[in-house]
């Protein structure tokens, strides 16, 4: 008998600092085979984004035959009531891990913020990648940081503790736990 492995979780649910080491780790290869700095694909933890970089021009008629028609096709045509839906469907891991990618730039770009101790900008980019990807700890931990250097503490340890609930590297439930306990006893 032959053991099934357990189908590959999307990898949009790995956490955000994964996500950015990945990207680091893919940018720092391409940077020494390829000169151009924005390949057309991008894979990331075996997700793969194509970008096609050439568009296919409008075939021109020959004269003669008639235009080809632009726009949407007739309403009352025999054809278009067949067919349901021209929209390709939605892949969930997809969505979830463009959302992902999205978090893991506001992440980024907010722990700059916060390294030049701008921390109004970094609780923005913060609370930015917190709504695409809500159930990721350091997101969290990250607002609380930010939410603590406002002088905002009950904001901080709210964080603090949603960032305990959560599952995730224990580095960060860790931080969250000795920094919402440090706050509470003030």
């Amino acid at each position: 008998m032959i053991a099934q492995s357990a189908a590959p979780s999307c990898p949009a649910e790995r956490p955000v600092d994964d996500i950015i080491g990945e990207i680091h780790k893919l940018q720092s290869k391409k940077k020494h085979r390829i000169s151009n700095p924005l390949p057309d694909n991008i894979r990331i933890f075996a997700w793969c984004r194509g970008r096609s970089s050439t568009r296919t021009p409008p075939p021109v008629p020959e004269s003669g035959q008639p235009a080809p028609q632009t726009g949407p096709p007739a309403k009352n045509s025999s054809a278009n009531e067949s067919t349901s839906s021209s929209r390709p469907p939605v892949d969930p891991c997809n969505e979830a891990m463009e959302k992902a990618l999205k978090a893991a730039h506001d992440v980024e770009v907010g722990d700059e913020y916060f390294d030049d101790k701008n921390y109004n900008a970094a609780l923005m980019r913060y609370k930015g990648a917190e709504e695409d990807k809500p159930r990721d700890s350091a997101i969290h931990v990250r607002l609380g940081r930010a939410f603590e250097k406002l002088s905002k503490v009950p904001q901080a340890i709210e964080q603090y503790k949603a960032a305990q609930e959560l599952e995730g590297p224990s580095k960060w439930s860790d931080e969250a736990k000795a920094a919402a306990l440090r706050l509470q006893q003030r």
